[in-house]
């Protein structure tokens, strides 16, 4: 086939597979196993075959012995049985009738073939990519067909009359049978059903004038694949990023690398995807690898399923239903968020709101927890290590509070016990409370048991009776008077009239004793 520039190498690019040659098929099998070949069932198996109902072939035995029933470089014509398993017929209304050769025995040797080509009889075949990938089509308009460079033209149809059409989803149907010198290049639009609109697979048509290299598409193309073009029926092969061809294509102009010649007729045939200046794409449906959007483009669905990792930088809208975990690093807003199972935040979370957790809240990592309001415990606090400390503020307890240790700091740090049952409790012998502001014990009491006298020391006393009493004696007074079991008195004393005294004797008194009252020496 001629073109313009280099001859395509078979393959893909993003926007369509390039289809295998179908002018010879040969399928090679081992005619003396059993599993290929089954003479209970008359059948030759080879699993996804690529042969059509009616299709001519010739057989050989590769050199090894005929299978039974069946004789090398003779003719024969295909029983689809299914997509794995045929059977042979003699003449083609023989295939017509489903009257198979009966296969006696296998044979021997592991080269047997049948092959399928262009021989001017057969005008149906397998359209496949990949080496055997077999093309699924709901349009003939995904197939792009060259005979001896000849752009074809496609028919929704399986008996053509000009062109070709297309039949049970992968069989192309020639209208004319191509013969044994005629060539073949075509092309499928993805692989798949539906995949864009028939709308956007427009042509635009042009004119050479010899000189002209700039051509204005009447849309924004992605790029160069997405677009079939020819000069005068030839297809142009386009420039790749390694080497320069027949043509590019810069958003919505086509630039020939050489002039198209004077009254040529030059066609573009859109063939990629609808582009971002388009209508709405109605049909995207079992696309594989990778699918370019430009920045403006918005994907409108109803529904997004997805087997592996959907990846998106931040996260905008209403999700009704459940998503059974969400991992994001960027900034994401939830009218309405519910999690069944995990959620991992990498960054910092900020909640606005309430945020309401059903179960246990556990994270291992936290060192701090920061409130400028309220935190309520409702069943209790545990603090494990480290304390509390409250800096500001203070602790309301309306029930009873226990505490294994406690420490108030500072000249502000005071307990106050402010009602009567508010009793404050300390235990122990005191020597850890320091700064006990001295007062008045008032009031009566039973009497005062110490382990260790202290002695009591007064400078004034209430009743003026009872003045000059006490200042250096080292005896006792009881009742209204006193009694002194020590035989001296050392200093000034004075027993008043309302006051008696008694004192085992003999006495040695150091000082002057003035006795208004009674006083008794025993």
């Amino acid at each position: 086939m001629a073109y313009l520039g280099q001859i395509p190498a078979t393959g893909s690019n993003k926007s369509f597979r390039i289809l295998d040659d179908i002018t010879s098929y040969t399928l090679t099998f081992d005619g003396s196993s059993a599993t290929a070949v089954s003479a209970a069932n008359d059948t030759i198996t080879s699993n996804d075959h690529r042969f059509v109902q009616g299709q001519r072939v010739t057989y050989t035995n590769g050199g090894g012995g005929n299978i039974g029933g069946l004789t090398t470089g003779t003719v024969y014509y295909i029983i689809k049985e299914d997509t794995n398993n045929i059977k042979l017929a003699t003449t083609a209304n023989n295939s017509a009738s489903n009257t198979a050769i009966n296969i006696s025995a296998v044979g021997t040797g592991a080269a047997h073939t049948l092959n399928v080509a262009f021989d001017g009889v057969n005008t149906k075949f397998t359209a496949s990519y990949s080496a055997g990938t077999k093309v699924h089509m709901k349009r003939s308009a995904q197939l792009s067909l060259a005979v001896n460079g000849v752009i074809q033209q496609p028919n929704d149809t399986a008996t053509p009359t000009n062109g070709f059409g297309f039949d049970l989803g992968s069989v192309i149907v020639f209208s004319q049978a191509p013969t044994a010198n005629d060539t073949f290049w075509g092309h499928i639009l993805a692989d798949n059903t539906v995949t864009f609109d028939i709308s956007d697979n427009k042509v635009d048509n042009f004119t050479g004038n010899g000189s002209t290299t700039d051509f204005t598409l009447s849309k924004v193309v992605p790029n160069n694949e997405n677009v079939l073009v020819t000069v005068d029926g030839v297809v142009q092969y386009p420039t790749d990023s390694t080497t320069t061809r027949a043509y590019s294509v810069s958003e919505n102009v086509l630039t020939f690398t050489n002039a198209p010649g004077n009254l040529v007729a030059i066609q573009v045939r859109h063939i990629g995807y609808a582009g971002h200046t388009s209508a709405n794409v109605t049909g995207f449906y079992g696309r594989s690898g990778n699918v370019n959007l430009k920045t403006t483009d918005h994907i409108l669905t109803g529904h997004i399923k997805s087997s592996g990792i959907i990846t998106a930088t931040s996260f905008d809208g209403t999700f009704a239903g459940t998503l059974p975990g969400i991992s994001t690093t960027g900034f994401s807003t939830f009218t309405n968020l519910y999690v069944a199972g995990v959620s991992t935040f990498k960054g910092d979370a900020q909640f606005d709101g309430d945020v309401s957790i059903g179960g246990t809240l556990t994270y291992q990592d936290v060192t701090n927890v920061d409130s400028v309001g309220i935190a309520t415990a409702r069943v209790g606090l545990d603090v494990l290590a480290g304390g509390i400390d409250i800096s500001g503020g203070g602790i309301n307890v309306t029930g009873v509070a226990t505490f294994a240790g406690v420490k108030v700091g500072g000249p502000s740090g005071i307990v106050t016990a402010v009602t009567t049952s508010g009793i404050v409790t300390y235990y122990g012998d005191g020597s850890k409370l320091t700064g006990v502001a001295g007062g008045k014990f008032r009031g009566y009491t039973a009497g005062i048991g110490t382990e260790v006298s202290v002695g009591v020391n007064t400078t004034n006393l209430d009743n003026s009776a009872l003045t000059g009493v006490g200042n250096s004696f080292s005896g006792m007074y009881i009742s209204n008077g006193m009694m002194i079991v020590d035989n001296e008195l050392n200093g000034n004393h004075y027993i008043g009239t309302a006051y008696n005294g008694l004192m085992a004797g003999p006495v040695t008194v150091n000082g002057t004793l003035t006795v208004d009252g009674n006083y008794v020496v025993v």
